[in-house]
């Protein structure tokens, strides 16, 4: 019996292949001997190796990607040289460009099968398995009398309805991010984008989407992430799948990916009744530089983008999570922090700063040499500068990616960078996170690992300068520090003004039965609540920052096993007076 190993190198563990699954779908029922395994980068290449060496695969078969192709093709190159009968295929985005010339490269490769291997890697197989050579197969590359062979046209499925569902019964997917499609393809045209090369878009029955939403619902999947790449381009096909997700309660987060300026009134006003904490939204800004989105095919409409999130942010009800490119045409450092500051402005969750990845079989990169692009060698082909931003603008901004992930995308801070954007920096927040990184590199600090706690005092002593607001930072980091940490002492340079008796005001509040049935219900004992509260005062008034002569109480609430305060109770002081 044919023995079949599916294999990829998933960028974390809780990340889960949609693409071996739809593979082994297909391919289970004429080859029973199928077998998926799912590694991780971080993981060490021996250990790889061993495994796949030890499951004595008669095909192995790996799917490639821009972060895992060069460990994929070191394991191809030493597993050949072991098992020399192995044939070996490779699909995937990442070798269905240049196919032929990565094949010349590495003689370890048997087979590439470009594009959409859903069916392909099948016929594939049946066609190994009667020893009858390639037949022509869609985007296929082989070897044949020592040359390298290619057919026409990489494979498109064009009816997804013909996919099985990849998602057996024995699939453990507990605590894994799970990627369910709707739709492939596209309706617009970036020419950073791969779904660019393939037009139009397709869509599953929205009576399979439902079955198929209500069983992953059911295996009580951590998040369900949908890999559409514009999921609200059928506006009442999307409000359609969000209404029988919220009909259908359970366990599980759902991520999409909207287009912006697409969402109509009417969407919005359905948008505002979905239960909080339930939806996930990513958001493609990538840039407000009307140049730089002509250049790569994008239309947008900044006024609405901005009204819709506006919206959105209102609601409270949605995690937003938006993005900017690095590195566009036309796009030069100094209008790009213009991008920066417009998008950081709309008070996104997350803003994930990216930078231009000239990919394979992407027209940008066709078009490299008039922007005058460089590029790193090796996947990712990342931007390295082209003829508007130079290698050290782009260091620059890399720094100041790191920074905006430890400080706001954290989530930790944001109490005290609201201040310093609106009262230092004239919300000119990228200004802020240019200043801080020029701190960081001049202390040495991106050279060496940080606990959380330093980087409260690293922000502390970068804002030291403004002396005439040093009374608010320090209480606002303070907040922060508090509402997302359970500790009893503060970071390095923080101060405090609790009086020298806090430990018996505190055990007063707890004996006050009045205070503990309005705000702490005695579920538990109250030396179980003691153990998860912290009493703490503060020299500003937090609703208005002005500074106070007589410290304010807050009584911060946690829960073991939870991030940071469940509860921060303000109206206490009365109960200190009793």
């Amino acid at each position: 019996m044919t023995k079949i190993l599916l294999c990829t190198l998933n960028s974390k563990y809780i990340h889960s292949s949609l693409a071996l699954r739809y593979l082994f779908a297909a391919c289970i029922r004429r080859f029973p001997a199928t077998v998926i395994r799912e590694f991780t980068i971080n993981e060490p290449l021996s250990n790889i190796k061993a495994d796949i060496y030890e499951e004595k695969p008669d095909i192995l078969c790996f799917s490639c990607y821009i972060w895992n192709i060069q460990p994929t093709l070191q394991i191809c190159l030493d597993i050949k040289k072991v098992a020399p009968e192995t044939i070996i295929v490779l699909g995937g985005p990442e070798v269905s460009f240049a196919s032929q010339e990565l094949m010349q490269r590495y003689p370890c490769i048997d087979y590439i099968l470009k594009g959409e291997g859903d069916f392909t890697l099948l016929e594939l197989l049946d066609a190994i398995a009667i020893n009858n050579g390639p037949v022509p197969i869609s985007g296929l590359v082989y070897r044949e009398n020592h040359e390298i062979r290619e057919s026409p046209a990489p494979a498109i499925v064009a009816d997804l309805n013909a996919i099985p569902w990849p998602y057996h019964d024995g699939d453990n997917l507990k605590d894994r991010l799970v990627y369910y499609e709707t739709s492939r393809g596209c309706p617009f045209n970036c020419s950073y984008c791969l779904s660019s090369t393939i037009k139009g878009v397709r869509f599953l029955d929205l009576d399979r989407v439902k079955k198929e939403l209500t069983l992953l619902i059911n295996k009580e999947v951590k998040q369900i992430k949908f890999v559409d790449r514009t999921f609200n381009c059928r506006e009442a096909r999307a409000i359609e799948i969000m209404k029988f997700i919220i009909a259908n309660p359970g366990k599980t987060r759902f991520h999409f990916e909207l287009c912006a300026d697409l969402i109509s009134p009417a969407m919005l006003d359905f948008l505002a009744t979905v239960p909080s904490g339930l939806f996930d939204f990513e958001i493609g800004i990538q840039s407000t530089c009307p140049e730089a989105l002509e250049a790569v095919n994008r239309k947008a409409d900044w006024n609405k983008i901005t009204h819709n999130i506006t919206r959105l942010k209102q609601f409270n009800n949605i995690h937003l999570h938006l993005d900017l490119i690095a590195g566009l045409p036309f796009e030069d450092y100094t209008r790009f922090g213009q991008s920066f500051n417009m998008v950081y402005q709309l008070g996104p969750d997350v803003l994930q700063l990216g930078f231009l990845k000239l990919l394979k079989g992407s027209s940008i990169r066709e078009e490299a040499d008039y922007h005058g692009y460089q590029f790193e060698s090796m996947p990712p082909y990342q931007v390295l500068s082209n003829n508007y931003i130079d290698y050290g603008q782009i260091i620059k901004l890399t720094r100041i990616e790191d920074l905006l992930d430890k400080y706001y995308n954290s989530g930790d801070f944001s109490h005290t960078l609201n201040y310093v954007s609106r009262n230092l920096y004239n919300s000119n927040s990228f200004a802020f996170y240019e200043e801080l990184a020029d701190y960081w590199v001049n202390h040495g600090l991106f050279k060496v690992a940080h606990r959380k706690e330093k980087l409260y005092s690293v922000l502390n002593s970068f804002l030291a300068v403004h002396k005439n607001h040093m009374v608010a930072l320090n209480e606002l980091l303070k907040l922060d520090y508090l509402t997302n940490y359970k500790a009893y002492e503060l970071p390095d340079g923080l101060t405090r003004c609790n009086p020298p008796d806090i430990n018996d005001k505190l055990n007063q509040l707890l004996k006050n039965d009045q205070f503990l049935h309005k705000y702490l219900p005695l579920r538990n004992s109250r030396g179980f609540i003691r153990k998860n509260v912290v009493l703490e005062y503060f020299n500003i008034n937090l609703s208005n920052l002005a500074v106070l002569n007589d410290p304010i109480p807050l009584l911060f609430v946690y829960k073991p096993g939870a991030k940071g305060a469940v509860r921060i109770i303000d109206d206490i002081y009365i109960y200190l007076l009793s």
